[in-house]
């Protein structure tokens, strides 16, 4: 008599929860097998700045032109805000840069977000962890006294150098940025600068105080500077591919010949340096100040005095001489009231020039989500585990990590399919075998 063949239980069993496990990972881990990002849009250098109790700036760099924001909220799992880039807030519009450098507002104090980055309509996060930022508590008392640092950045062509991020630090302070308009202009408050732990306002000399300054400007290069707070307003100007030191000595303007200076035989002429125009520096076109006394300050012929209006539900005047060097300053001898403001400074001659700006009122919150351009594609929230914590950078020189190996959060149903069909086949294959064994 021929003894039966069987296969033992326990090989069928492994065969069959071999079967069923193999299935599982194929599908879960499937998005990250198959996820694909171009190098190119992958965010690099990612960095947190301007940390205070309702808000903080995410800056990063891409290796091509693509669109950027993020999506934060206040646990690992669910992201109901988003927030633009800062020069899509202000136009209305989503568009693509090499640099990035989007402001969340309206948030609460002393409180833990989550964030992630959206490049080119893919989602990145660190390194498969989430990327976290605390909002520092609020400091009891008025904001202090206006004190910006503040100038121009060019490009090696000598052209101004628009949206590139500068970063300044000051000793025992959180980190500031801020991005450059179309003039290749930069202001950043120094007075609003908190301590590295967000509890207080940083204590610094504006005479002494050393800032380090670091310029992003993507594929059109960087550039640092180091300088003490009293030749910072405004900073010489700042050319990328340099390392500038304006710790002693401010250079010269550089002199141009004057039109009416003879060139003829070996004569050199005279030089004479060009008049500047008439200008509002800050605040800019429609900024959003933090300051019931804002600094404002431009540029405007040497010698001349300027008849300054800020126009509101109140209306103050005040008179300024520009000083030979064309630079101007003027702060409102009383606070001004939360809402818009405008801005007009005028010459004798009657050549005027406007800004309007919105002066907040203390702890405002405004609408924390910035609502993205529909054609950006989102993809499926995945569950995530590990999240830490990433703290301001006490210094410029310490940046957060890189995402560079970021990865892209996407999925494919075809692949997906694919291994679940495999894993359904492993499960039948396990059954079937133990069956025919059992004929034989």
């Amino acid at each position: 008599m021929m003894k039966e063949k069987r296969i033992p239980t326990i090989i069928a069993l492994l065969i069959l929860i071999l079967g069923i496990m193999s299935g599982v990972f194929l599908i879960k881990n499937t998005p990250k097998l198959f996820a694909g990002a171009k190098p190119e849009i992958v965010p690099r250098e990612v960095k947190i700045t301007n940390v205070t109790e309702d808000g903080f700036t995410i800056s990063w760099i891409t290796d091509s032109q693509t669109t950027g924001f993020i999506q934060y909220g206040t646990n690992n799992k669910d992201f109901p805000f988003t927030a633009e880039d800062d020069r899509d807030q202000l136009s209305g519009n989503q568009g693509s840069f090499f640099t990035h450098h989007v402001t969340v507002k309206g948030l609460t104090p002393s409180t833990n977000y989550f964030f992630r980055i959206s490049s080119g309509g893919k989602l990145f996060d660190n390194n498969g962890q989430l990327y976290q930022v605390s909002t520092g508590p609020t400091i009891q008392g008025s904001s202090r006294e206006s004190d910006v640092a503040y100038g121009t950045i060019f490009k090696q062509d000598g052209s101004p150098a628009e949206g590139v991020i500068v970063y300044l630090t000051l000793a025992n302070a959180s980190p500031l940025s801020t991005i450059t308009r179309s003039s290749g202009n930069w202001v950043i408050p120094l007075n609003l600068a908190r301590s590295t732990d967000l509890s207080s306002w940083v204590i610094y000399d504006k005479e002494d105080s050393v800032e380090e300054i670091f310029v992003q400007g993507g594929p059109a290069g960087t550039a640092t500077a180091i300088s003490v707070a009293k030749n910072d307003s405004p900073l010489p100007p700042i050319t990328l591919g340099g390392n500038f030191d304006f710790l002693q000595v401010l250079p010269s303007p550089t002199p141009t010949l004057s039109p009416t200076s003879s060139i003829s035989g070996f004569s050199l002429g005279k030089f004479a340096t060009p008049t500047p125009v008439l200008k509002i520096i800050n605040p800019s076109q429609r900024e959003e100040v933090n300051t019931f006394t804002p600094e404002i300050f431009g540029t405007g012929p040497g010698g001349e005095r300027l008849t300054i209006v800020v126009e509101s539900p109140q209306k103050i005047q005040g008179e300024v001489v520009v000083s030979p060097d064309g630079s101007w300053r003027w702060t409102p001898p009383k606070s001004l009231s939360p809402g818009e403001h405008t801005v007009t400074v005028s010459l004798p001659n009657g050549q005027r020039v406007s800004h309007s700006f919105v002066v907040l009122a203390a702890g405002e919150e405004t609408t924390p989500s910035f609502t993205s351009s529909p054609s950006a594609t989102l993809a499926p929230t995945p569950t995530i585990t590990a999240t830490p914590t990433l703290t301001p950078t006490p210094a410029m020189r310490s940046s957060l990590p890189s995402t560079e190996g970021g990865v892209p959060r996407s999925g494919n149903l075809t692949p997906t399919f694919l291994f679940f069909t495999m894993g359904l086949g492993l499960i039948f294959l396990g059954i079937l075998s133990k069956f025919l064994w059992k004929k034989i």
